[in-house]
């Protein structure tokens, strides 16, 4: 392979390896330092995109959400926090009477609400208060409604002093009197990412090696009758939760709205009072929380980027008790979100970096980065966006864009610092000595203009003027070189025109061949044409000449053959030049014009390979120093009109192709 299939190799070859080291480096589990984390950190903003923004399923005819909120707070009744536990209780027994399924409390109700204080006789630390009225209300209301599930939690709490560093678990139960008095608890651990950002929630806690559903699951449970224990295991396999961007009993919540659009919401004050439709809670799971800002019990969600549609709020954060109700949702309707599997990301990787690989190369940098760079960004964003809105697929963007970019950026360098370098090379070499259509083909195959040596067929030119030595002896060197420039400029855009090789200047002489570098089936029809078009542009500057000045007479010679073409110089300098019999014996044809009288003079191999058309004379045999044997000679006059009646058959031997 050489040339450009070397070049292609390499640029797929750079974007296999980026391929593989964006999906390395953007593989969570890598652990590549602070820079692994930002590019985690990205991809996760990125989900958060693709979520937000995805098609909104509308309400949850399933789950509503009673909340405590500013409009509950600015109830004279309700302004001073806690709120009784007899509010709770009645809104419990208002709930169960409008005909709820399953009420879960997002409220953990530890303790007792009564005011009395220890008694002397008894050490505080082991009296425990008595029940006050509300609380007995509170448990009433539990009994009667018997389908409530009270929340727990599981808190680790890093110690301080001596045991600094040290962790302590403990758990936060209900009253084991409101316990007793419920149908089930559920945790309401809130699991949140690196960047404090709840995606995922979970499906059990354990303390003390007991395990606890957490109130998604719980809930889903009962509305279900499944097992809580089978439900959190079928949720891990189904929702692919050991995958290495989760851990082991989480899975990633798939938020059906904006906040506050995904579920019916009942303002607490309006539940305490029944002032609400029964209809929203008939046969649904209500949840009951806090939403009021001056609870804190808000979090950022992937949809809090898309505010609260149709208001000023372009970010907000979500209730607790809406991340509870969302993850139950995700569970009753079986619509996880599912990591891509890491291969399968990998591999996606690897194919658009590769494809960036080939584009570099063929389009090289500028084009590349307009109909490579930016149309495959495009098609991995589509991808990601189309995996995840059509399939539930988290299939990572990041990745992508990192194994896109570095396969750009790498082939570029390689191409500024190597592949393009040469073409510049070759571009200055050769600009000025071959036509643009052969300078193309030089430049995508390289090789041609850099060879250790080859055979090929072509045709040499040689020219020079006719007393140019007695013109350099008898005129001013600026003069000189001002006549013999102007001669050479007309004889080099001629021959470029005509797709021939400039290969040198000799003093006032010019060699040039067609046929090579790249190959031309009519090369000496090439070489004919630019030797009359030569001819003619030099009369036209004769005409110009004063009575006495050197006319600049073009004399030049022909001949088709076999050529050795190669680099040939020192260890330094190298040139591009061809050699063998063909050239010398064009040489002496350029010289024998003057013995003939003509001033082109071809051989036989040249004017045996010219296009019909041309009116070719042969001139006899002449001896070539260097032959063993006379060589045919043939001159030229112009080729007639296209339309013009083919002409008669000239005297003295003529020939006519």
């Amino acid at each position: 392979m050489r040339g450009k299939a070397v070049l292609y190799v390499i640029g797929i070859a750079i974007g296999l390896g980026a391929g593989l080291f964006a999906a390395w480096l953007c593989d969570p589990t890598t652990r590549a330092g602070l820079l692994g984390q930002a590019l985690y950190r990205a991809e996760l903003t990125a989900y958060d995109y693709r979520l937000a923004w995805a098609p909104s399923a509308g309400p949850s005819p399933d789950i509503a959400i009673v909340t405590m909120d500013e409009e509950s707070f600015s109830q004279p009744e309700l302004s001073i926090w806690p709120w009784p536990r007899r509010f709770h209780a009645q809104v419990l027994r208002n709930l169960a009477d409008a005909g709820a399924s399953l009420i879960g409390v997002d409220i953990i109700l530890a303790g007792t609400s009564s005011d009395a204080e220890c008694p002397p006789e008894e050490d505080p630390f082991f009296w425990t208060p008595p029940l006050s009225p509300d609380d007995q209300a509170l448990i009433a209301a539990l009994r009667d409604a018997s389908n409530v599930v009270l929340a727990m939690e599981v808190v680790t709490e890093t110690m301080t002093g001596e045991e600094a560093g040290a962790e302590l678990t403990v758990a936060n139960f209900p009253h084991p009197e409101f316990e007793a008095a419920a149908l089930a608890l559920g945790a309401v651990n809130l699991p949140k990412d690196l960047d404090g950002t709840a995606r995922r929630y979970l499906t059990s806690v354990t303390h003390q090696d007991v395990m606890w559903p957490s109130m998604a699951v719980r809930l889903a449970a009962l509305r279900t009758g499944i097992e809580a224990d089978a439900l959190a295991d079928r949720v891990v396999v189904e929702a692919h939760s050991n995958h290495p961007a989760l851990p082991a009993n989480d899975f990633l919540v798939n938020y059906r709205a904006p906040v506050g659009l995904g579920f019916t919401r009942i303002p607490y004050h309006r539940a305490l009072s029944g002032e609400f439709d029964p209809a929203q809670v008939a046969g649904k799971i209500v949840l009951l929380g806090a939403s009021a800002r001056s609870l804190q019990d808000l979090y950022d969600t992937p949809v809090s980027m898309r505010g609260i549609p149709g208001t000023s709020q372009t970010v907000a954060q979500m209730p607790g008790v809406e991340i509870i109700a969302s993850a139950t949702d995700t569970i009753l309707r079986h619509n996880w979100i599912v990591p891509a599997p890491p291969w399968q990301a990998t591999l996606l990787a690897v194919v658009l970096a590769m494809a960036m690989g080939a584009l570099v190369i063929r389009l090289r940098p500028l084009k590349g980065l307009l109909l490579g760079w930016l149309p495959l960004v495009a098609l991995a964003v589509v991808l990601s966006f189309e995996a995840m809105w059509a399939r539930s697929v988290w299939l990572p963007l990041v990745p992508l864009l990192l194994g896109i970019t570095v396969t750009f950026v790498l082939d570029t360098v390689y191409l500024e610092l190597t592949a393009q370098r040469e073409e510049r090379r070759l571009r200055r070499a050769w600009s000025m000595r071959v036509a643009p259509e052969v300078l193309r083909v030089i430049l995508s195959n390289p090789e041609l203009a850099k060879v250790a040596g080859r055979n090929v067929v072509g045709t040499v030119f040689f020219s020079d003027l006719q007393e140019f030595t007695t013109f350099c002896s008898t005129s001013a060197p600026e003069e000189v070189v001002r006549q013999v420039n102007k001669y050479l400029t007309v004889a080099t855009e001629v021959i470029l025109d005509h797709g021939g090789t400039v290969h040198k200047f000799i003093g006032d002489g010019v060699m040039a061949v067609f046929g090579d570098p790249i190959h031309q089936d009519d090369h000496a029809t090439r070489a004919v044409a630019a030797s009359l078009e030569i001819q003619r542009r030099m009369a036209e500057l004769r005409e110009n000449v004063a009575e006495g000045e050197w006319p600049m007479i073009v004399r030049i010679g022909l001949h088709s053959g076999e050529l050795v073409a190669g680099d040939i110089g020192s260890e330094n300098m190298l040139e591009y030049t061809v050699m063998g019999e063909t050239v010398s014996v064009a040489s002496r044809l350029e010289g024998a014009n003057k013995e003939l009288g003509t001033s082109i003079l071809m051989s036989r191999a040249t004017a045996d390979m010219v296009d019909a058309g041309y009116e070719l004379r042969g001139m006899g045999e002449i001896e070539v120093r260097g032959l063993s044997e006379p060589l045919e000679v043939v001159t030229v006059g112009e080729p007639p009109p296209a339309d013009a009646a083919p002409p008669a058959e000239p005297e003295a031997c003529p020939v006519t192709r």
